[in-house]
């Protein structure tokens, strides 16, 4: 009976080894199966992506009309800039601190709900779909644009400020879905041309935001407040149908992909270096926006200039804008240290911004030109930070090795947007209420004391932690000696 017993117990030993051999195996083929799995998926993507890439004539064509339509959108944008701020003024009850600060949040509130708005539009891409979130974003930018035309005719103060803010909150939420679709389309039909992607739609921009003040100073001086609205609104519309007939609904799966990120903002946020990058384009953006509301007031009461001439200093420094980005892009990418473009970037804004006035402790008198010399170094300024501040981000993450490039890239697209958005967003807040306060020849000289703090602060930042960008000033002092 032992004996069977032992048998017993060894056969059930041997079983229950056997079952979890079996268990352990059947564990390993489900992991193993799992991560084939996972990597037939990640292959689908890569492979699907390639399999189902856009032909060249099908990239070109999202590439022409994604640039046409960002152009229009920022024309939309720039439209209001000469005239709106004298407008608005006029509906005042009295011209308080606060009513001027109001009428500068007219102007940012559309920036702020776009750096807000962003984020959340991007999540639901997949799910709404590149194509039909840029055409329902532009026929909103179109219809507000319209409805515009009307505030002009409400003669209750509080009313007419409800509505220009209601108005410019939908835009703003139109604005941030047109960006992120059309970053979307064009990543999906040029997965491999990230550089391009960002190229083209900056450059769209900084057309359409050159020709949205000069249109609008002309049609305004033209037809009266209504005439800039109607015309942009039926350009939308017509570009609207142009959308839908000719930009394919088919993308790649990169087109999705491409936008999201592992990375979250919390760790990009403690990074030391990201927050000085983001500072720079707060202030550096802010005065394009400081000078929306009041330029055109400061241009009639100082030389009784019309309109128009506020929508050519705009004009002059969106063309400087456009002209160098591309340039200094090129140079970024090759050798040039993107930290000694910014700071260069912020001197020259500050420079810019105590010509404009120009600052009373300068003896200099009031001119047209200086201020137009001013709207160029404003745009020459603004460029260089912008264009080297993402390649500086990318640089900073990858030594902290967060995530991979394409993350990197989705993360530093990301944290430009929010850069951007915010300076856009303060400027005019600033400049109808420093101007209110002090002038507008004080008021822009303060602005200029803080970009030449803030050029001094930032230098020595980067010369403190970037050992290269000082071996690269050594030897372009020997160089030139």
């Amino acid at each position: 009976m032992s004996e069977d017993a032992e048998e017993r117990s060894d056969l059930n030993v041997n079983r229950q080894r056997y079952e979890l051999h079996c268990s352990n195996t059947r564990r390993s083929e489900s992991k193993a199966a799992a991560q084939t799995v996972d990597s037939d998926i990640d292959d689908a993507i890569d492979g699907g992506a390639k399999a189902n890439a856009l032909s060249p004539v099908r990239s070109n064509i999202i590439l022409l009309f994604v640039a046409i339509n960002n152009t229009i959108v920022w024309t939309a944008i720039g439209l209001m800039m000469p005239f709106f701020g004298g407008e608005a003024l006029k509906k005042v009850p009295s011209p308080s601190l606060a009513n001027h600060f109001v009428i500068g949040l007219i102007f940012s509130i559309a920036t702020f709900v776009e750096f807000l708005a962003a984020p959340f539009l991007a999540k639901d891409l997949v799910n709404v779909g590149s194509k039909l979130m840029l055409v329902l974003s532009t026929f909103e930018i179109s219809a507000m644009m319209f409805l515009f035309s009307f505030v002009n005719k409400i003669e209750s103060w509080s009313i007419f400020l409800a509505m220009c803010l209601t108005i410019r909150l939908v835009q703003g939420i139109s604005t941030a879905a047109n960006f992120v679709s059309s970053f979307s389309l064009l990543v999906g039909a040029f997965p491999e041309s990230s550089g391009l992607v960002n190229g083209v739609l900056r450059c769209a921009n900084g057309v359409g935001y050159a020709m949205g003040p000069a249109l609008g100073g002309v049609l305004y001086d033209a037809g009266g407040f209504a005439l800039p609205f109607y015309i942009i609104s039926g350009v939308l519309g017509v570009n609207l149908v142009l959308l839908v007939m000719f930009v394919p609904s088919s993308e790649t799966v990169l087109s999705s992909v491409k936008l999201k990120s592992n990375i979250s903002y919390i760790q990009l946020l403690s990074v030391p270096w990201v927050w000085m990058v983001i500072i720079n384009l707060i202030i550096g953006v802010s005065i394009m926006g400081f000078l929306e509301p009041v330029l055109s007031v400061y241009l009639k009461n100082s030389f009784n200039l019309p309109t128009i001439y506020a929508g050519i200093g705009f004009f002059i420094m969106s063309v400087a804008f456009s002209a160098v980005t591309l340039p200094v892009g090129y140079c970024v990418d090759r050798s040039l240290n993107p930290r000694l473009m910014q700071a260069v970037g912020l001197l020259i804004c500050g420079i810019g911004c105590e010509l404009v006035g120009p600052a009373p402790f300068l003896p200099l008198p009031k001119s047209l030109a200086f201020c137009y010399i001013a709207m160029v170094l404003f745009g020459v300024g603004d460029a260089l930070v912008a264009v080297s501040s993402v390649p500086d981000i990318l640089r900073t993450l990858d030594a902290q090795g967060l995530g991979s490039p394409g993350e990197m890239r989705a993360a530093a697209a990301g944290l430009f947007q929010a850069g951007v958005s915010l300076g856009y967003g303060v400027g005019p807040m600033l400049g109808s209420t420093i101007t209110a306060a002090v002038g507008f020849e004080y008021g822009t000289s303060i602005m200029g004391v803080v970009y030449l703090l803030w050029t001094a602060l930032f230098s020595i930042a980067a010369l403190s932690c970037d050992k290269l960008l000082i071996v690269q000033l050594e030897n372009l002092v020997k160089g030139h000696s």
